[in-house]
This record gives structure tokens, C-alpha cells and sequence, in this order.
């Protein structure tokens, strides 16, 4: 029999509970690492981090030293759409930016900001043929470095292929992707139903040349709210147990700051615009172009065949959105000489930053980067 809480531990659990509700901020741990905006056009601005004089930096429940030496070429991380860019700075011992930087590599971090109704026309070609080289070129200038790197999540991934793929001189030496769906079909039960829709789909733009393009993009913006409502239901039992957790931990305040910060990423999260919505179901979950390794974005042809930088992906074992065969078909399709694809353990925010993340994702991205970031 589990051991009955004791009266001190009851009331710690309760005055947690009334702190969480009156002061959640107290709790929630995101974006602690010191950053300055270099650049910015629209909604989208540059990042450039730095690491505060330490020695060593917490990464979980140890710690790792602080490399004296900087690499020469910079990292630029990508972010999903739909979620805030801090993601890959969550609490200080469980932030990507600041292992990365422990490790040597001079960072960059992409906001896409906060989309809103009024920004539901931003497409594809917003990101992928404006937004994404500008970034670029900004970092080379701000560095002083010919090249750089690049690692995107899930969608940020995409948005990097998408970008190889159309700009073949781009100035680029490696490209790394979490969670990153290459075809759209082979993603478990959902890939299952974006297939069996994609034949009437087709069929119906061959016979009739219906096509998504002319419809309003607010008819596609999907709000905040509704995102974060369909992420969690992606595994309603899971939701259930995490709030019975909760519950048992409520006297444990590094659990329950854990809890909240975890699910502050997907309790906040933004708009997906339209537009981009809209040519992801068309070109992607209908067409399953991105398999296919041929598109055009902005009426510019991408041809993944045409990535030849050195790439390194990973896929997350138990992730219900993006599943292993859909990450791993990025193999199929680019057209670098060295390609590696790696599982590593968690679903789709696990994988990326989960509490295995650091001594898995992390430290294989870091370690494959060292002979390419010189």
C-alpha cells in the first residue's frame, strides 16, 4: 500500500495548489536566456543568444561544462509553426539553446511571432523565398562567417527542406530535422486518413481542376485555441493521466514547475495562418508532394534531390503525430551524400524536449555538428 500523505505534505500540496492558481508565472520557466534582436521583418524577428560567464551549465539532474572555444559557423534554429519560438529555451536545465551553446555553437533563433487573423495571407512563400534567406544572409553578416547551420522541428524542418530545395547555391553546410513529416501518408492513423482522402481529392482535381488556391485563407486560419485543443486530444488518455499525476505531485514544486512549463508550450500556443494551412493540405497532406520530393512554392520549383548538404534527422519513437516511417522517408529524398536518421525516445514535443531529450537529440545533434561547424 502507497504510504498516506502526511499532514505537512498536505498542506504544502494545497498551498501549491492556491500558488498555481493565483501566480501560474511563479511556476512557468520559459525564455530565461539572455537573447538580442538583430533583425526583424513583420511579425518574424532574429534572435542572437548568449550564454551568461559560467562554467557549467544544468542539463536535467547534472551538469555539463561550458566550452571555452566557439565554433566558426553559426547555428540557426528554426521553430515549428504554431508554437512560440522558446520552446527551444525552455526551463535553464532542460533549454536547447543553452547546451548548444555549452557546446561551442554561436546560436540564432527564428520568432515567427504571433500570427493573427490579419496575418492570415502569409504563405509559403513568406517563409520559405523571403523570410529564410533574409535570416540567412543577416547571420553571415552578423558573423562574418561564408556558411551556416541549420536545425528545425517538425514544421521548422520542413520549412528548411523547402528552402534547400528552391535555393540550391544557398550558403549552407548541414541541415538537422526534428520530427520533421516527409510523407504525410505513412504517419500513423492519420496518415491512413489523409490517403484514403487524397484519392477523391485528386480525382477531383483532374476531373473538375477544383483547386484549394481560390478559397479565402480565413476559411483555413486555425486560432490558438483550436490548435492547442487538437494537439492534446492526439492522445486523450495521456492528457487524463498527466492531470493524475498532477494531482500526486501537487506537494513536489520542481514537478509541478516542470508540469507547468511543459504545458505552458501547448496551453499557449499561436495562430497558424491561413494561408499556409491551406497549401499544406494541398501540396502536402492531399498531394503528398513532399514525398515525392517535387513542389513549387511561390511559383519557384523545389527539388529535395537538389539538397546536398550533410543531414542528420531524428524521429520519435512513441510520436502519434509525426510517426518513424514519416520522418525517415527524408532519406528517399535528399540528395546528400552523408545522411543519417536516428529514433531517439518520446512523442513529438518528447523527442525534441522531453527529459531524455538531453542525453539523446541533444548530444547526438552536438556531437555530428563539432566536425561541421568548423
Amino acid at each position: 500500500m502507497a504510504p498516506r500523505p502526511s499532514v505537512k505534505s498536505s498542506l504544502r500540496a494545497l498551498s501549491h495548489m492556491v500558488e498555481r492558481r493565483r501566480h501560474p508565472r511563479r511556476f512557468i520557466q520559459t525564455d530565461k536566456t539572455p537573447w538580442d534582436e538583430i533583425y526583424r521583418n513583420g511579425i518574424m524577428a532574429l534572435r542572437h543568444y548568449s550564454l551568461p560567464p559560467m562554467a557549467r551549465i544544468p542539463v536535467g539532474d547534472e551538469e555539463i561544462p561550458v566550452g571555452r572555444e566557439k565554433h566558426r559557423i553559426p547555428l540557426i534554429l528554426v521553430p515549428a509553426l504554431g508554437i512560440h519560438c522558446w520552446t527551444y529555451d525552455l526551463m535553464p536545465n532542460r533549454s536547447m539553446v543553452r547546451y548548444l551553446m555549452a557546446r561551442g555553437h554561436d546560436v540564432y533563433l527564428i520568432d515567427w511571432g504571433q500570427p493573427s487573423q490579419a496575418d492570415r495571407d502569409l504563405d509559403l512563400d513568406t517563409y520559405v523565398n523571403q523570410w529564410l534567406p533574409q535570416v540567412v544572409e543577416r547571420v553571415r553578416e552578423h558573423t562574418g562567417s561564408d556558411q551556416v547551420n541549420l536545425l528545425g522541428y517538425c514544421m521548422g524542418g520542413l520549412l528548411c527542406m523547402l528552402y534547400l530545395g528552391s535555393h540550391p547555391g544557398a550558403p549552407v553546410r548541414s541541415l538537422s530535422t526534428i520530427a520533421s513529416p516527409v510523407n504525410f501518408h505513412k504517419s500513423g492513423p492519420f496518415g491512413k486518413i489523409f490517403s484514403l482522402a487524397a484519392i477523391p481529392a485528386m480525382q477531383a482535381h483532374d476531373w473538375f481542376q477544383v483547386r484549394l488556391e481560390p478559397l479565402d485563407s480565413k476559411l483555413f486560419h486555425i486560432p490558438a485555441r483550436l490548435l492547442s485543443l487538437g494537439f492534446k486530444m492526439t492522445n486523450p488518455p495521456g492528457l487524463v493521466q498527466s492531470y493524475v499525476d498532477l494531482l500526486r505531485n501537487m506537494g513536489d514544486r520542481d514537478y509541478l514547475t516542470e508540469y507547468m512549463t511543459m504545458g505552458q508550450w501547448f496551453n499557449d500556443m499561436v495562430d497558424y495562418p491561413g494561408a499556409v494551412v491551406r497549401e499544406v493540405i494541398e501540396k502536402m497532406v492531399l498531394a503528398n508532394s513532399l514525398a515525392d520530393g517535387r513542389l513549387s512554392i511561390g511559383g519557384r520549383p523545389v527539388d529535395f534531390g537538389a539538397i546536398t548538404q550533410d543531414l542528420l534527422a531524428f524521429g520519435g519513437r512513441t510520436d502519434r503525430i509525426v510517426s518513424l516511417r514519416a520522418a525517415r522517408e527524408i532519406l528517399k529524398v535528399v540528395g546528400s551524400r552523408e545522411k543519417r536518421f536516428e529514433e531517439a525516445p518520446g512523442g513529438h514535443a518528447g523527442v525534441f524536449a522531453g527529459s531524455k531529450a538531453p542525453g539523446q537529440c541533444w548530444r547526438v545533434i552536438a556531437d555530428w555538428l563539432e566536425a561541421r561547424a568548423d
